[in-house]
């Protein structure tokens, strides 16, 4: 019974001991298979991640194979548009290289005709001169110095004058024109003895033959007998002007002026052509515009004139 018991005893030992130890497996093991399933979990996880990133680099890689065939598209489309272009720039740049080489023969071309044309107009322009002088030459030469006068002004003589500057042909004749010519503005002047009697001198050498400055040397002369007799004329009014007086009176005014008019008329009845000075016709109308107008103005001022 004893050996029963024990043996009974010894069972249940061994099968605590094997149960205990039974149980220290499936512990581990349900230890490692739970570690095996949250491998599981996260390698699955892992792998749909790896599959999610790489369905996106494939899909970014489709995007830019397709970006890249376009891009490739686009670039046959360009190289064959640039062969296009190549050719038109190559046509268009032997096209500038005739047109400059035309360009320079042109400006040779036109370099040449105005060449050729200034020479031209330079040979017309000598010629003009030369029948330009020639026809100077001729009417001084050929007309009356009389004439030559009538036609001539003391400036187109100056200006012919350097024209015939080497022709001495005619030198002395537009110099005895500008002889004339000065002479002749002496009596548009206040008279001056001293410079009339030089020119007329000037005059009196000259050795063409002419009528007008025979006239012009006795006008000359009687010059200071025109100047002498108006100053005597204007110390006539001056002396009536301190003796009468209109102040405002039309009667009077009326009365004076006559007696004016009547000094001026002596004058001009003994000077009747006193109108070839110039310088002295002026100071008589104005003697007879202001006593016109008031008898009382004064004249005095002009005899500063003569």
């Amino acid at each position: 019974m004893k050996k029963i018991i024990v043996l009974a005893l010894l069972i249940c030992g061994i099968c605590d001991a094997y149960s205990q130890d039974c149980y220290d497996k499936v512990a581990k093991q349900a230890v490692v298979i739970d570690s095996l399933q949250k491998d599981i979990i996260m390698a699955k996880a892992y792998n749909h991640n790896i599959t999610t990133t790489y369905q996106s680099i494939l899909k970014n890689l489709r995007d830019t194979i397709n970006v890249l065939k376009q891009d490739l598209t686009n670039l046959e489309k360009f190289k064959s548009q640039k062969k296009t272009i190549d050719a038109q720039l190559k046509t268009k740049s032997d096209s500038i290289i005739l047109l400059k080489t035309q360009l320079v023969t042109n400006n040779k071309l036109i370099e040449t005709t105005k060449q050729q044309g200034d020479q031209k107009a330079q040979q017309e322009k000598e010629q003009g001169k030369l029948e330009a002088l020639a026809n100077v030459i001729n009417s001084y030469k050929n007309i009356q110095f009389d004439d030559l006068i009538k036609s001539s002004t003391k400036e187109s003589v100056q200006r012919d004058m350097q024209l015939v500057v080497n022709y001495t042909e005619v030198k002395p004749i537009l110099t005895d024109l500008v002889i004339y010519f000065i002479a002749q503005e002496l009596l548009s002047k206040k008279f001056d003895s001293v410079q009339i009697k030089k020119t007329y001198t000037l005059l009196s050498q000259m050795k063409r033959q002419s009528k007008l400055t025979d006239i012009l040397k006795d006008n000359l002369t009687s010059y200071q007998n025109f100047n002498t007799a108006l100053k005597e004329t204007i110390g006539k009014i001056v002396s009536l002007d301190s003796r009468k007086s209109a102040d405002g009176d039309s009667q009077i005014q009326k009365l004076k002026f006559n007696e004016i008019v009547t000094i001026l008329t002596d004058y001009m009845y003994n000077y009747y052509d006193y109108t070839k000075y110039p310088h002295l016709a002026d100071i008589f109308l104005e003697i007879i515009k202001r006593k016109k107008l008031n008898a009382d103005d004064k004249v005095v001022d002009l005899l500063q004139k003569l």
